[in-house]
């Protein structure tokens, strides 16, 4: 499972995922629409520990209005997403730069590193290193703990069960 530096992801060939998708909408688009949901809520187990771990104060201790400010948005902006394009095809939790403002959009790189060093409350003058966490890879798969593999292999399963029932495709 490849991870980046903003998200960690679930990757299944694109074009069997989109060539799956397309059989199960000619088959019974039902079966489709709850493959991706069951997956899209795997994928909210490790969203919701990234955001879980975004709300803690943090590790070099201290905490600033600022800071808690700065947090609120990561939070906001961890989403998951899946995908059933030719191209492109899975699910990956990330926290996107387009809902931090223009001053914060460099953090989702900072925090991911193990040391990262800004300005004291503001002051450039004044810096300090402080540790990350790293939120984006080490939380996630902590969390999953093969969990979203488990349910996609699951709802692969249901969905092909389901098959059989109703017929081939």
């Amino acid at each position: 499972m490849p991870r980046g530096d903003q998200g960690f992801q679930v990757v299944i060939d694109p074009l069997a995922w989109y060539q799956l998708k397309k059989d199960l909408d000619s088959f019974d688009p039902s079966l489709a629409k709850a493959l991706r949901k069951r997956i899209r809520n795997a994928g909210m187990v490790a969203a919701d520990a990234v955001k879980s771990s975004l709300s803690k104060p943090s590790p070099a201790g201290g905490s600033s209005p600022m800071s808690s400010e700065v947090r609120a948005q990561l939070i906001a902006a961890t989403r998951i997403s899946v995908s059933f394009g030719k191209k492109a095809a899975g699910a990956k939790i990330v926290t996107g730069s387009n809902r931090l403002s223009a001053e914060n959009k460099g953090l989702l790189k900072a925090y991911n590193k193990k040391h990262f060093r800004h300005p004291l409350f503001g002051d450039k003058t004044r810096w300090v290193v402080q540790e990350g966490r790293p939120y984006f890879g080490s939380v996630i798969q902590q969390a999953l703990d093969r969990a979203l593999v488990n349910e996609i292999q699951a709802a692969l399963r249901d969905a092909t069960a389901t098959i059989k029932v109703k017929g081939t495709l």
